[in-house]
């Protein structure tokens, strides 16, 4: 399905969000011993644990406005407009991601409501789920993958678009390299 008939600033918004959402994963994860997104903090200081939440929060944010808000104007389902469309896209979604429809929505059940409780208010819920950011970054990975496929390559050549990652998972990676060697350039001091 071709998405030549996107205003090219529409495509750089959500291609900025995918970008920001998989950098803040990356760094996130990466302020882990474990470099996974569990366990003991790589700097355990107050500052290395609201550091590294803000990262959690911010990837939450921005995959919430690709995933989560059907109303939200840089929503998946405003990418691809055609409703054949979309459910072929969700379907292929949904099997890179290795869920199925009804884990698919607990999954964005989780992602609002750490969103709605925690960050944008505080709630009085009492025990905070930190939802997995595996299906978020796949998810993510998968989106820009199919702008990128179905966008004109024109379209990336154009100022506002032309610096843009062609490859998202190559991004990712050199955001975990990024975030590792300021981790290891903070041992030394």
């Amino acid at each position: 399905m071709s998405l030549v008939s996107l205003d090219p600033r529409f495509v750089r918004r959500v291609c900025l969000l995918c970008c920001h959402c998989v950098r803040n994963i990356a760094y996130y994860r990466v302020g882990f011993v474990n470099e996974e997104g569990s366990g003991d903090l790589k700097q355990r200081t107050q500052f290395g644990a609201t550091v590294n939440g803000n990262m959690l929060d911010i990837a939450i944010l921005e995959w919430c406005k690709l995933f989560a808000d059907r109303k939200a104007l840089h929503h998946w389902q405003r990418v691809i407009r055609d409703d054949i469309e979309q459910q072929r896209f969700l379907g292929e979604l949904l099997r890179n991601a290795s869920t199925n429809t009804n884990d698919w929505k607990r999954y964005l059940d989780s992602m609002r409501i750490y969103r709605d409780k925690f960050v944008a208010h505080l709630d009085d819920l009492s025990v905070m789920q930190i939802p997995s950011l595996e299906i978020a970054l796949k998810c993510v990975l998968f989106l820009y993958s199919y702008i990128r496929a179905n966008c004109p390559a024109s379209m990336f050549a154009m100022p506002q678009c032309a610096n843009l990652p062609e490859d998202l998972s190559v991004y990712y990676e050199g955001c975990r390299d990024e975030a590792r060697g300021a981790y290891d350039s903070g041992k030394s001091r």
